[in-house]
Formats: C-alpha cells, structure tokens, sequence
C-alpha cells in the first residue's frame, strides 16, 4: 500500500475559489501595459478596485445524504483516511472550473455537493466501489483534475439520490513500459506533470499538453476526448490511445493494445469522450514516444489573420505541419503583446525602431502565429526549413526564438487571468469548435459578430473576443474563442451566470447554426446537451442510450452529463 501523504498533497488541487493551488496567482505587477490596455477595452475605471470575495468559513454546505450501510461498507474497503465527508473536500469536488462554477464557488452558492469522497488506489477498489454503489442505488461520479468547464464533474440536481465523487488521484503509477512497441500502461489519475516525469525518466514522453496540463488527469482526458498543444503530430487523446480496462456496473470491459484491427466497432472509441457514463477508467495503453532531441518555439506575425490562414492551409496542402502551430487572430495578438512582460537592454532600445519597420510595411495590426518543431535534430531541422519558406512566401515576419519561449513560459497563465478579472466583475471564458477549411473564415467571422453583439446587448460593455486557430487536421482546425468584458453594473452572482449563460447559448448556437462542432475538445457535459440531438441526430442519442443501459440499468454513472436526462427516462427506448 502505498503512503497516503500522497493524496494529501495540495499541489494538484485547486484553490477553494480559483485555479490552480493556494498563492499561484497571475502576476498583474509585472506586465505594466498590460492592466491599462485591459481598463481601455472593457471600459473600466482606471482605479477601479477588487470586488468583495466571501470567506470560505462562511460558505454553509446543505447536509449530506447518508446511507449508513453504504458508508460502513467503503470504510471497511478502503479505511477510513480515504472515505471523506469534510467540507473542504465537499467543496473542491462540487464543480469543475468554468465561469458558470467560479461565480458560484465566489459566491458560496453550492446546494448540491458530493455526500462522499471516495479515494480508490486500486483496479479492485473500483471494481468493489461500484458493486456497492449498485446494491445501495449511490450514483458515482469519476474525478480527476476538475478542470472541465461544461459540467462534466457536477452532481446532477435532477437526481436526488446519494452522491459519491471518485477521486481518482491515488492511481498514479506507470505500471509498465514496452520500449520496443513504444506503449505505456498507465493509471487514470496520474496528473500531466506526473505522467510526464516518470515517462520522461524512461526516456520516453505522451506529449499529451492541454491548456490544462498542470492540474488534469489522463482519466480526465479520455472521458472528455481531450486535445493537446503538440497534436499536429501526436493526435488528440483517442489517437493515442491503444487498449483500456473499463469498470462498468454489469462488469469489466477490456481492450487488447493493438496497433490495428478488424475486430467489429472500436470500443476504446466509444468508451473515449464518454465523461464516466458507461463505466470508470483504471487502466489505458497508451501510445508513447521518445523524448524529442530537438524543441523550439518561434513567433511570427502576419499582416493579417487571413494570411496567417492561407500560409497555414499551405502547410497543410503540402504535407509540412509544425508539431503545433496556434494563429491568434488581430485582437488575440493585440492581447498577447499587452500581456509580454516589458523588454529589458537591447531589446528595449530595437522594441521602436522594429515597430516602425512592421508598421511601414503593412504590419500595423498584425496576427500572430505561434509555431513549435520538435523531434529528432535532422527531421525537425528539415521540416523547420520546409515550414519557414511557405511562412515567408504568405509575408510572415519572424520574431524568433526569444519570444516563441516567451509564449511557451506564459501558456498556462491564462485561468489565473480568468481569476484575476473575475475580482472585477468580468466575465470571461473560452468557447471552441471545428470545423472544414472551407467553412473557417465564414464560421470565424459568423461567431466573433454574435459574441461581439450579445455581450455588449447583456452587460451594457464592450466585449473581448479574441480567437486563434489551433490543432491542424488535413480538413480543418479548431476554432478558440476568448471572451471577456465587464458584467453589467451592479450584477448580482446569480445575474452574472444569466449573462454569460445568453453569451454562451448565442454563441454555441452561431456555430451550430453554421456548420461547426459542438465542441472539439470541451466534452459535452450538461452545458452542451441543448444541442446534442442536432449534432448526433435522434437516433444516435437512442444508439448511446441503449448502450448506457445496457451497461449501467440503474443509472449510477455521472447521471446529467453528456445524455439529456430525458432521453434516459421511461420510454426513452422503442419496444
């Protein structure tokens, strides 16, 4: 057994009210443009002050539910140290990290909390945890991170039954590595930086890197189908990886780590991106590679985002794609240079002069792309090469090296951002979709107008929207919208979460509307359920319902995320 200081450890659980662990917070005093650019867009008083965040002792939880059988009967499975009714640990798993859950955490407006806190270490845990959830109708929830922002880890309020949230961050260990066919077996609760360091130790790397690599969990990126910085090369989640051994509650279902097959419909694709409803990941085969020789982040910035998109869709064409390449659009880039910390020595004394010289030739309000070559020395020499004249032919103007790294040193700073805006009553997240190439500019253009237009028609402020495109596929790529503004004067909490819930609905209903992807890599959770049936059709909801039933009858498994509770009723399947 191993040492249960482990789960202890604060160092992946997120402040009470916030991202990230207690005192890591966004450094504001350090970038000095960058809080009187913000004041100008949103058009806030320059000494404006943080509003009042309540206390945590003052947050009153409603009482648990209990099942006192139940309760004795995990104790005695797991001890007593891994069986938690605290408060404090109430609250941590009460929410995932959107704006809707921070507004309500800030506020102390939790009326559903997990009754129980349940932290297996073991295949077998899990396997014994859901036997007694079955036998005493206790629904059961996966956790990893809580990073999710569509309601992926929230106890349903449509289902009063006794909750019980399954902290999985105890099974953390890399349980075997094949050098030779480069796979992984792995636990679902290793944390990014885990994951990474006992890979890594072997010579070996996922290269799996979300926005929220820091404070998520491998289990959490299967259930959510999860897409990583560098997935130009590695792929999303689903294509890394190989075989899983999935806990359901009429038994365990097992892939074989197969490079490829013909064995009838690919399992570990159906139980991937299912947000814990058909059953609890203890164990995926991954696929791995070895540490890259040779990494190196540049930045470039094009005339516009329309040549930024053609130099890109040429990479594509021509078979060239960087292991990642992110294009912010004009006001995403405008952020991004408010946002640098200010230059110190010669740079300070070129910043003006470089100026001037992108301004006079067409740079004035310029896109930036932000590009990363990794692999051996050579390939990723040669594909640098490659990459750097089609980049040049479309008027690409390189900053270099300096501030690529600059941009890989602040790419996990943006929640903290959310935390600190939020002081001041902003109201600011990120929407994102896919969509063909041909579709891009139109869908792009189509959205940015509706955020623009809703936000400012809600609060009464102007709005924020940035977007860049990211994660390049031969068809298309993914579209990410950041937004943020001041909510309305004098907002109540709960008059915030309905402004931005109207920002959120016209928006996702835009990229509906116009052909995109309910989501490319948010899951579904229940904020995305309004539109489920328009992207999945009628009868592939029946297909994932019969399939849900099929494999978990009493409806114990996150019930409320991904499948609308009403197709899962009585007569939700024909005869």
């Amino acid at each position: 057994m191993r040492d249960l200081h482990e789960w202890k450890d604060e160092s992946y659980r997120h402040k009470w009210w916030g991202w990230g662990p207690e005192g890591l917070e966004y450094d504001m005093h350090r970038r000095p443009d960058f809080w009187p650019w913000i004041c100008k867009i949103a058009a806030l008083p320059d000494d404006a002050t943080p509003a009042y965040r309540i206390s945590r002792d003052s947050i009153k939880l409603p009482a648990r539910k209990s099942q006192p059988e139940f309760d004795d009967a995990v104790t005695a499975l797991l001890g007593i140290d891994r069986v938690r009714h605290d408060d404090d640990d109430r609250i941590a798993h009460s929410f995932g990290r959107s704006y809707r859950d921070l507004v309500r955490l800030r506020a102390g407006l939790i009326d559903h909390p997990p009754d129980l806190i349940l932290y297996p270490q073991s295949h077998d845990d899990v396997v014994a945890i859901v036997r007694l959830a079955g036998d005493h109708d206790v629904t059961l929830i996966p956790f990893g991170g809580g990073t999710n922002i569509v309601g992926c880890v929230e106890p349903s309020t449509a289902d009063d039954r006794m909750v019980a949230t399954l902290d999985m961050r105890l099974m953390n260990r890399l349980l075997a590595l094949d050098k030779e066919s480069m796979t992984a077996d792995l636990e679902p609760g290793l944390f990014g930086p885990q994951l990474e360091r006992l890979l890594n130790a072997q010579g070996c790397s996922l290269g799996h890197h979300p926005d929220s690599f820091q404070f998520s969990t491998l289990g959490g990126w299967l259930a959510t189908r999860s897409a990583g910085t560098q997935s130009n090369v590695y792929g999303k989640i689903e294509d890394m990886v190989l075989g899983m051994r999935v806990v359901t509650p009429r038994g365990i279902i097992e892939t074989k780590s197969l490079p490829a097959a013909s064995n009838g419909p690919d399992l570990n694709r159906v139980i991937v991106g299912s947000e814990g409803i058909f059953g609890i990941i203890t164990q995926a085969t991954m696929r791995v590679h070895p540490v890259p020789e040779f990494e190196e982040y540049r930045l470039l910035l094009f005339p516009s985002f329309r040549d930024g998109f053609r130099a890109l869709r040429e990479c594509v064409v021509q078979g060239v794609m960087p292991s990642m390449a992110r294009l912010s659009d004009e006001a995403e880039t405008e952020l991004i240079f408010a946002a640098k910390y200010p230059s110190s020595g010669v740079k300070r004394i070129l910043n003006g002069p470089v100026k001037r010289l992108l301004r006079a030739r067409g740079y004035s309000r310029p896109a930036a792309l932000v590009v990363a070559f990794e692999g051996t020395r050579k390939t990723a020499r040669q594909l640098r090469r490659a990459i750097r004249r089609i980049l040049r032919k479309h008027r690409a103007f390189d900053l270099g090296t300096g501030a690529g790294e600059a941009w890989k040193e602040s790419r996990y700073d943006v929640p903290f951002l959310r935390d600190y805006l939020m002081d001041y009553g902003f109201i600011t997240d990120s929407f994102e979709t896919s969509t063909v190439w041909s579709n891009m500019m139109p869908l792009y253009e189509a959205v940015t107008e509706v955020i623009r237009k809703t936000f400012e028609e809600v609060t009464g402020f102007p709005g924020y929207v940035g977007n860049h495109i990211s994660h390049l596929y031969s068809t298309g790529a993914c579209l990410y919208y950041s937004v943020g503004g001041r909510s309305r004067e004098g907002s109540t909490p709960e008059e915030m979460i309905e402004q931005y819930t109207t920002i959120k609905h016209a928006a996702t209903s835009e990229i509906m509307r116009n052909g995109g992807a309910l989501s490319h890599h948010h899951a579904v959770g229940y904020e995305h359920q309004p539109w489920i049936e328009q992207e999945l059709s009628a009868t592939g909801i029946r297909s994932l319902t019969g399939f849900k039933l099929c494999l978990d009858p009493q409806r114990i498994l996150n019930p409320g995320s991904l499948l609308p509770d009403s197709a899962l009723g009585p007569g939700s399947l024909p005869d």
